[in-house]
């Protein structure tokens, strides 16, 4: 053999190693790529009007793509649903609840969520269109399931630890800080004729410090407060 030539059995071994990688990097990125198309034409939409090429034609991928990650609509509606369901989850574990200050875990709680909804309004469009369509997707999906377990498990620790007023259900408390994030990001018109700018960074901070104040004063016990 030459001198300073590869065998070719070294060069099949390296292509081999590094290609895997490049292809799971790709599939990676042109799954996300679905599910951002997908969300946002959902939202758009509705699931009835969209369609699986729409998404590819969004996503910028060849036409058969959704189906090689997703085997059909359904199950792309339902992932795009349960990724945004997931990043809520996550959020909810993270508050500090239980750390001896309820006060600062709701303050920081309600400004998580409230950045987290103005950086997806495609998902706040989505949900609220599910739920007029009937809501057949959303109950009982796994990632919304767990999501409220978890803020539901928290808040009756909190209750039980003597933190929230005992007059305080916790799964009217989740649904009042859900209506009062929520309504504003959906009813824009309503909003604006209050004289409110929604959408832009001052009204965010002042509705996180009047959604805490709200929850902070309804449903925190005195000794808490």
């Amino acid at each position: 053999m030459a001198s300073g030539l590869i065998p070719y059995w070294s060069i099949s071994k390296l292509s081999t190693a590094v290609v895997p990688q490049n292809r799971i990097r790709d599939a990676a990125r042109s799954r996300q790529a679905i599910l951002d198309s997908a969300e946002g034409l959902f939202a758009e939409r509705g699931y009835g009007a969209t369609t699986m090429a729409d998404v590819a034609a969004g996503a910028g991928l060849s036409r058969g793509a959704p189906a090689y990650f997703f085997n059909s609509k359904e199950e792309l509606y339902r992932a795009a649903l349960g990724r945004a369901f997931n990043e809520t989850l996550t959020l909810v574990v993270s508050f500090p609840l239980g750390d001896g200050d309820l006060q600062r875990s709701i303050d920081a709680g309600i400004s998580a969520y409230l950045d987290f909804l103005a950086a997806r309004p495609n998902f706040v469009r989505l949900v609220v269109r599910e739920c007029l369509d009937g809501g057949r997707f959303l109950q009982g999906l796994p990632e919304h399931v767990a999501a409220i377990t978890a803020a539901m498990n928290a808040l009756v620790g909190e209750r039980d630890r003597g933190g929230l007023s005992g007059e305080v259900d916790p799964a009217h408390l989740v649904l009042s800080a859900i209506s009062l994030c929520w309504f504003p990001m959906i009813a824009v018109p309503l909003v604006e004729d209050l004289g409110l700018a929604p959408g832009t960074v001052k009204f965010l901070r002042a509705r996180k410090k009047q959604v805490a104040s709200l929850i902070s004063r309804g449903a925190l016990s005195q000794a808490t407060r």
